[in-house]
């Protein structure tokens, strides 16, 4: 019998199948890889396109109010609005003067000025600023300029304490005091400016 010889026509067998297994893994990881890829792309050109649009629209807008804006400032410089605001004080201080109760303001003065004083002119204006602000819990503040006269000479200490422990006058201010001497017939004038509460009285 004779020996057996190696067929050298024929290759030595080989077991393929754990690089066919690695190569369908790596095909797969691929495959998947390309896939996350192809995803995240179009999701960052779909951000881009949605913030461009949104770009353009703001774009759009800005220059749609810049245009309002324009006509606005186009349309106001036909009209002088100091002037207008001047005269809408105006108007309002002189509806307030309107519903002002000059009877109210008389009565009380008259209980306010000592026997021996006699009005000759009386100035009134709505009060403003500061001191209408101060005022505002009050009520209605106005601003009454006053020519009074007196036969007495010291009569202005007197009308100045009388004013401020009134409950509807504040704030005296004398502004002149002329006339004749201690005791003449003609008596002296005094001018002074008063704050008076309409509404309420003086806290």
């Amino acid at each position: 019998m004779s020996a057996a010889r190696p067929n050298l026509a024929r290759r030595p067998f080989v077991d393929s199948r754990p690089a066919n297994v690695a190569a369908a893994v790596l095909l797969v990881a691929a495959l998947v890889l390309t896939v996350v890829s192809v995803r995240t792309v179009h999701a960052y050109l779909e951000g881009s396109r949605k913030s461009r649009e949104a770009i353009v629209s703001l774009r759009a807008e800005i220059e749609r109010l810049d245009v309002a804006r324009v006509d606005a400032e186009r349309k106001l410089a036909r009209f002088d609005l100091d002037g207008l605001r001047a005269g809408a004080e105006e108007a309002n201080a002189l509806a307030r003067l309107r519903a002002f109760s000059w009877s109210r303001f008389l009565t009380r003065l008259e209980k306010t000025l000592p026997d021996d004083f006699r009005v000759v002119s009386i100035g009134l204006s709505r009060e403003s600023g500061a001191a209408a602000d101060a005022d505002a819990e009050r009520g209605d503040s106005f601003r009454v300029a006053l020519s009074l006269v007196s036969r007495d000479p010291d009569g202005l200490p007197r009308l100045i304490r009388t004013f401020y422990a009134s409950p509807w006058f504040d704030a005296p201010v004398p502004r002149s005091e002329t006339g004749g001497e201690r005791g003449s017939a003609e008596g002296r004038t005094f001018t002074l400016d008063v704050v008076y509460l309409d509404r309420e009285v003086k806290k």
